[in-house]
């Protein structure tokens, strides 16, 4: 089975908002690289793949919402959603994604989760190099 994304997402709807389109949605996962919106109210029409986004994602008790340029890379296995890559996200932003997915896993995973996070955040690490990050402060 080929591998698509290259890092785990944590299942767990996040409210988004596509900019350009001016439509609110949920995701169905998230990570630091990337997301899958569904396809539900709001996002019943799927940009083809390809097309750039500029997404807002507002994660429960974060400080600031996030501001994304992401990239269609597919349609759901029935066409049920949209897979993102983000393109660009800024320094900040990787970090509440990072916290809050550390968060949530810390809170129901326990000492499972404590075996493989070192795993987790080196992969994370590799990954914020090969990602183009906007300075938040420019």
């Amino acid at each position: 089975m080929h591998k698509r994304r290259k890092q785990p997402r944590l299942k767990f709807g996040v409210v988004v908002k596509d900019r350009k389109n001016d439509r609110w949605g949920k995701t169905r996962n998230i990570s630091v690289d990337g997301c899958f919106i569904e396809k539900t109210e709001g996002f019943e029409e799927l940009l083809p793949v390809g097309s750039h986004m500029e997404l807002i994602l507002d994660l429960p008790n974060a400080e600031r919402k996030i501001k994304v340029t992401g990239l269609v890379k597919h349609h759901g296995t029935h066409e049920d959603g949209m897979g993102v890559i983000f393109e660009e996200i800024d320094d900040q932003s990787v970090e509440v994604i990072e916290q809050f997915i550390k968060t949530f896993l810390d809170d129901i995973l326990g000492e499972e989760w404590a075996r493989t996070k070192e795993e987790y955040w080196e992969e994370v690490d590799r990954l914020k190099e090969k990602i183009p990050h906007k300075d938040h402060r420019t």
